[in-house]
């Protein structure tokens, strides 16, 4: 990306948010989040849910006006403003059932992953692989469920002041320097490099204290981005010659908080999976720290800041053995015992403070 698309995309999206904060924009009010009594609400102040229509517009424009279209770029912009659709509805207080919502997910990214034929080859796992090479009905499954699990995980990882797009920025600066390493993906390079700055742009006007919230929307188009930035990564992950792992381990949070809770709702709650909670790990985080310091607004960046830089530490390691696939794996498994002994802690911790 030339220098000087650098500086417009930085200007355009300081710019656009900016306009989106301003109280008398019309948009402002129709996305204002004011209800705090849902179990994900932990601000206090009313804020508009409309940062995720930059970050979508804003791309939309680059993939389809700054760089030549190719299958990634028609599976972003279609997967991504579809995505992005269903998740404006709740953005704009329209009520769409969980489980609809999902139904329709399951719909647009399978004929879509079918009609774009995006496949992830190879994961390390013989078994799997051998499906998935052979049966293409098979394949297109498994790379909708991952697609799903990816896009619902950052949305429920999306409930504190910068929680999800700092995450999502070390993510893509990790997968930024790894594709350094191959010299023919400079649209991969580019789009990475544009995500980043919108990003960046975005995490300025929401944190520590948020003007502007990512939304539903918003959410699942960033996890429709990641999705689909590391499958495509994944075809040439025999060039860089690293482990599928350690993309397993990168999206470990935003995976695992997904898959913990469908079954933690079903055998420990005896509640539906789809019934919304605040029992997730970064929620009782937040617990945790504000009966420490007695202050929500503090609480609510500081969880941000605790997670990630628990992140952070508990994935540099990986710059060593992401070339070793068993090395990964354990050290995946590794960050699932690690993951379980911090939830029930917190969790003791919440039923203590009660």
């Amino acid at each position: 990306m030339a220098l000087d698309n650098i500086f417009f995309f930085i200007i355009l999206g300081i710019f656009a948010n900016y306009i989106l904060v301003k109280k008398n924009f019309f948009l402002y009010k129709l996305l204002l989040d004011k209800d705090f009594l849902k179990p994900q609400a932990f601000h206090n102040i009313s804020t508009p849910r409309s940062g995720g229509i930059v970050i979508l517009l804003i791309t939309v424009l680059y993939l389809s006006f700054f760089e030549n279209i190719n299958n990634f770029s028609y599976s972003v912009i279609l997967l991504g403003t579809l995505f992005f659709l269903i998740g404006f509805l709740d953005d704009f207080k329209i009520n769409f059932k969980p489980e609809l919502r999902l139904l329709f997910m399951f719909i647009i990214s399978f004929f879509i992953i079918y009609l774009f034929e995006i496949k992830i080859s190879y994961t390390q796992i013989k078994f799997l692989d051998n499906i998935i090479n052979y049966n293409n009905v098979f394949s297109v499954l498994f790379v909708c469920f991952c697609i799903l699990f990816i896009v619902n995980g950052s949305n429920f990882i999306d409930g504190f002041n910068g929680l999800l797009i700092i995450q999502y920025l070390i993510i893509l600066t990790i997968l930024y320097l790894l594709i350094c390493k191959i010299g023919d993906l400079n649209y991969l390079k580019n789009f990475i490099l544009l995500s980043l700055i919108l990003g960046f742009v975005f995490l300025f006007f929401n944190f520590p204290k948020s003007r502007i919230f990512l939304g539903d929307g918003g959410a699942y188009f960033l996890g429709i981005n990641l999705s689909l930035i590391i499958i495509e990564i994944n075809k040439y992950q025999l060039k860089i010659g690293i482990s599928p792992f350690l993309f397993a381990c990168l999206l470990f949070y935003i995976f695992f908080e997904v898959f913990f809770s469908f079954f933690r709702k079903i055998f420990l709650k005896k509640n539906s999976p789809m019934k919304p909670d605040s029992e997730h790990l970064h929620m009782l985080l937040f617990i945790f720290i504000n009966n420490k310091i007695n202050n929500r607004i503090k609480s609510n960046y500081l969880t941000s800041i605790v997670v990630n830089l628990f992140y952070i530490f508990f994935i540099s390691p990986l710059a060593f053995i992401y070339k070793n696939g068993a090395m990964c794996k354990i050290y995946f498994f590794s960050l699932l015992f690690f993951y379980l002994i911090c939830y029930f802690f917190l969790s003791r911790k919440q039923k203590y403070f009660k």
